[in-house]
């Protein structure tokens, strides 16, 4: 990134001559131009490595700063220290170091804090948190670990004190190039700032919720259209824990009887409108995406070539600059394990150390109910619960604006939850989240980030079971595997007791009824440990077959993990290189299902010689989403046009349900006469699927004009985007195979977040792949020097020190 001080120059100069004052897409005017370019004080002094690269002593008062930070030729620290509580004070070191404007931003983002240093463009998506209740949950994290859990909180303190003792030395000519670019300064951290991170990382990955449109969709179609394209199981699915592996006892439990469901007649608005993608995903760490997910797997040693466990995790999420991972080793008495962090939290969320390696996928379970609410009045003081008027508990919270103004934001709360909205879909509701809960010792013995402190130090399978006692949300497939031997996987989180469709709907909130009963117990949760078939495996998948008898409902992947689990299936040795193969692996099942029922539904004789070749592209297809192929764009195309044509009777404008893909192909299969086909807007004619599949194919036709698709790293237009979406700090093209529904997950912003492949045995090694660096400062070449190889589909060792190994820096903390 050696081009970005001339870049900046010239992009700066250019939008300053251009636009004068007006307003960036962050809502701000363009910086004052010299303080910015102030040779002393400007983004020059954030060009270069600087202490990364130098030998350097400290001598800090607090007595936990003690210990060594190396930095291999990647940019990586290593961090060797005499206790856990100092490597935690040296890990939040050098992630302030490091990426202090990502920790910063990232967390107003989640807290409702942006209009405070971005303006006053930023107060509704603050108003929006903050009627979320993500500041109430962040407070109640920490009084909770403060009171319940004082060993966890002691490693959020020390992290929390080693980012401050870096602030407290910084000047404000080195700050991140962001600050000087926005105007504002490093915020200080604090346990409540790391609880608002996982909160975060808990929006992201199991805030999806459709209640009302779930309402709305059945309102419309009735029960029978609705059960019959809404079913709540995919037939074929391979879950990640088969019924063969649930505990037995488990498998002859039932928890509650099947009660049914209510009537449901009850109409909602319209949906407001969305926020612009802009709007919605800058600044996030975890951004909502409802194709958040994951792979991950493991075989055990009689299916490796080096007769011990192989285990294999790729996370899928947002992608960005600076990436969401720090790459990091901690080493310790008691724990040397090297993996990825959250910048913003102590520890490792996946990796290895001397005996264990772990990794996690989403599981993707509905963990939001939304309960309509009978007010007694309309300023909601109080409401009606039981045939009794309870009044309203609010909560205050002040909303800061740039510039010194600030506003009150008083949010009402229920016994159920907050009530976010005023306006819209969910207008007046109460929300339940788990993301809500922070239960104490009574119910865990320790808190969810202390999971992720007690797995790095984890030594065998004993030790991960009960590292994932305190796990709350978001619910994870936790997979472990062990140099002893032992392979095991674990949906893991406080799933909600339910009743058959509890959650599915809209809920009555005028009962305590209603309300939830706590979690599914620990040893009622499903495991797959050291499973007949030599494998564990996930990808956002169903979690068990229908046998299992706790109800639950989600958003599942259906096609990534049964080709997954195909491919393990049938080989019967892996060694690394497999594992790696398989992670890079761009074939679409989808595409294997669906693309033969489209091209057999076609006339070829009624095509014309475009017709023909266009049709002769995706019929020589290998289903591979591969960057130079012309084929995925033509059948992702096609297929999404097949789509909207099927289903008109549900227009995402409505705010209805709509279909997964797998429905779609099994009704060409096996009902291409289905009414479902026949057009709404055409009333006098009958269509089916042949008639459909033949239109979309001609609309394609018509408007290539006689040219054909463009590649598929054309279309897809993938890249990585700076955290802030700042022009210039993203990376170039990305042209390599992959798509949403393949194990090689590429999309626009989207991917494998970090690849990872740890060979257990006497000595494990590990193998790994960041899309970025180890910094956040664009200036820097440790920025975006892992791009290269991750696109590639290169993986680098990740080597764990015991001493220095080469370093191109040396911090010694004395």
């Amino acid at each position: 990134m050696r081009w970005i001080v001339p870049a900046i120059s010239a992009l700066l100069l250019t939008a300053w001559l251009l636009f004068g004052s007006l307003a960036q897409p962050f809502g701000l005017p363009l910086p004052a131009l010299g303080p910015l370019f102030n040779p002393g004080l400007g983004f020059w002094q954030n060009a270069g490595e600087g202490p990364r690269v130098r030998q350097l002593s400290f001598h800090l008062a607090d007595p936990r700063a003690r210990g060594e930070v190396h930095f291999d030729k990647r940019g990586v620290p290593h961090v060797i220290a005499g206790s856990l509580e100092s490597a935690s004070f040296l890990q939040g070191y050098v992630n302030a170091y490091d990426r202090m404007w990502q920790m910063d931003i990232s967390t107003r983002a989640t807290e409702g804090a942006l209009a405070q240093v971005l303006g006053e463009s930023m107060v509704p998506r603050d108003l929006a948190q903050i009627r979320k209740g993500f500041r109430e949950m962040a407070r109640r994290t920490v009084d909770t670990m403060r009171l319940e859990f004082p060993d966890d909180y002691r490693v959020l303190e020390a992290y929390a004190d080693g980012i401050n003792a870096y602030l407290d030395q910084l000047k404000s000519e080195d700050y991140p190039v962001e600050y000087k670019l926005l105007g504002h300064e490093p915020m200080r951290w604090s346990p409540y700032r790391t609880a608002l991170l996982m909160k975060g990382m808990s929006s992201g990955l199991s805030g999806a919720y459709n209640d009302a449109e779930a309402t709305r969709t059945l309102d419309r179609l009735g029960r029978r259209d609705f059960d019959a394209l809404f079913p709540e199981r995919f037939p074929r699915a391979s879950p990640v824990v088969p019924n063969t592996e649930v505990n037995d006892r488990v498998s002859r439990f039932s928890f509650f009887p099947d009660l049914g469901f209510p009537a449901f007649g009850r109409k909602t608005e319209p949906a407001s409108a969305p926020p612009t993608p802009d709007e919605r995903l800058a600044y996030e760490s975890f951004p909502p995406d409802p194709d958040n997910g994951s792979n991950n797997w493991a075989v055990a040693g009689r299916r490796s070539n080096t007769r011990a466990p192989i285990l294999a995790s790729d996370p899928h999420l947002a992608l960005s600059y600076p990436s969401v991972w720090y790459e990091i080793q901690l080493t310790f008495p008691g724990c040397n394990a090297r993996g990825v962090g959250l910048a913003g939290a102590p520890g490792l969320m996946m990796g290895f150390n001397d005996y264990v390696a772990w990794g996690e996928t989403n599981v993707g379970h509905d963990v939001t109910d939304w309960y309509e609410i009978d007010w007694v009045n309309a300023d909601r003081s109080a409401y009606r619960l039981d045939g009794q008027e309870v009044p309203t508990r609010f909560i205050n919270d002040t909303l800061r604006l740039k510039g010194g103004g600030e506003q009150i934001v008083s949010v009402p709360w229920t016994v159920f939850g907050p009530v976010p909205d005023t306006t819209g879909t969910y207008a007046h509701m109460a929300m339940r989240w788990l993301a809500q809960d922070e239960p104490g010792r009574a119910v865990r013995p320790h808190s969810t980030a202390g999971t992720f402190i007690r797995l790095m130090q984890a030594r065998n399978y004993d030790d991960y079971v009960e590292a994932l006692r305190g796990y709350v949300d978001p619910a994870q497939n936790f997979l472990f595997a062990a140099r002893d031997g032992d392979i095991a996987i674990r949906p893991n989180g406080f799933f909600p007791l339910r009743r058959p469709e509890e959650g599915r709907f809209l809920r009555a909130g005028d009962s305590l009824k209603n309300a939830w009963r706590g979690p599914i117990p620990f040893e009622h949760r499903p495991v797959s440990y050291n499973p007949a078939r030599g494998f564990a495996s996930s990808a956002n998948q169903v979690t068990t077959d229908a046998g299992y008898p706790y109800y639950y409902l989600g958003r599942f992947e259906e096609y990534r993990g049964r080709y997954i689990n195909r491919v393990l299936q049938r080989q019967p040795t892996m060694n690394q290189r497999r594992m790696k193969e398989l992670q890079l692996d761009a074939y679409s099942l989808l595409a294997e299902e669906l693309a033969p029922f489209l091209i057999a539904r076609i006339n070829r004789q009624s095509l014309n010689d475009e017709g023909r070749r266009l049709l002769r592209v995706l019929s020589e297809w290998d289903y591979r989403y591969s960057g130079d192929s012309r084929a995925p764009t033509l059948f992702d195309d096609w297929r999404e046009r097949l789509y909207t044509l099927t289903f008109d009777e549900l227009p995402r404008e409505d705010g209805l349900l709509r279909p997964e893909w797998w429905k779609l192909n099994d009704l060409l299969r096996d009902a291409p006469a289905h009414e479902i086909f026949d057009v709404a807007s055409t009333p006098d004619f009958r269509e089916t699927a042949a008639m459909l599949t033949q239109r979309a194919f001609d609309e394609i036709l018509e408007e290539l004009d006689g040219e054909l698709p463009a590649t598929w790293a054309e279309h897809r237009d993938a890249r990585i985007p700076h955290l802030g979406r700042i022009e210039g700090f993203g990376s170039p093209l990305i042209t390599t195979p992959g798509a949403r529904m393949t194990p090689r997950v590429v999309a626009d912003g989207f991917g494998a977040s970090w690849r990872m492949v740890i060979e257990l045995g006497e000595k494990p090694r590990g193998w790994g792949a960041l899309p970025g660096g180890a910094s956040g400062n664009p200036g820097s070449e440790y920025y975006d020097n892992g791009f290269e190889e991750w696109a590639e589909g290169r993986y680098h060792e990740l080597t764990r020190w015991t001493k220095p190994e080469d370093p191109i820096g040396s911090w010694i903390f004395e």
